[in-house]
């Protein structure tokens, strides 16, 4: 349920807040389901597409690390001085892996993961024609091998996978789209 009430309130905000993209697939898991398995989306997805084009005018926001880049894509006004102190952080921590990412002037490999649905290509298609979804962008250097993340808890590791939660709305016009940098889950002992 918490996760539910964090995707609403997330959507009502990024409706109100995020930068204007030109504009499928993704919803997370509700908290009493086991963890689910994310994957590559589709090339052919319309959500592929939306996603990919607002990856593209975010990656130079956290690439150039200054708050007045990438604080209109993660809330704007609304982002609370602990969550763009925590995201400042961690964009300019040498350690993590964002500036693993972007630390050199190769070009760098991104990939748009989904939660794999648990109904197989029919769950596939009632959520392609949802109007609004999430995903992660994960970002790696190019010419690395490290793996890209399997779920949700392992893309929020922001010490090993440079992702970036996304939520994105075709509701109106023109679509909006808004990012999250989520502090990691803590696994319940």
């Amino acid at each position: 349920m918490r996760n539910a009430a964090m995707v609403a309130c997330s959507l009502v905000a990024a409706l109100c807040l995020v930068p204007q993209v030109a504009a499928q697939l993704a919803v997370p898991p509700d908290d009493d389901r086991p963890a689910s398995r994310l994957a590559p989306l589709d090339p052919a997805s319309p959500w592929h597409a939306r996603f990919d084009a607002a990856a593209s005018t975010l990656l130079p926001a956290i690439a150039h690390g200054a708050a007045a880049e990438w604080q209109p894509m993660f809330g704007g006004q609304w982002l609370s001085v602990a969550d763009r102190d925590r995201i400042a952080a961690l964009l300019s921590d040498e350690n993590a892996a964002f500036r693993r990412a972007f630390a050199s002037r190769a070009a760098n490999e991104r990939v748009i993961l989904g939660w794999q649905p648990p109904g197989g290509d029919a769950a596939y298609a009632a959520l392609a024609d949802r109007p609004e979804a999430d995903a992660f962008v994960c970002w790696r250097a190019s010419g690395r091998d490290w793996p890209w993340p399997q779920t949700a808890a392992e893309a929020e590791d922001h010490q090993r996978h440079a992702c970036v939660r996304m939520s994105y709305s075709v509701r109106f016009d023109p679509a909006q789209w808004r990012a999250y940098l989520d502090a990691p889950i803590v696994a319940a002992n």
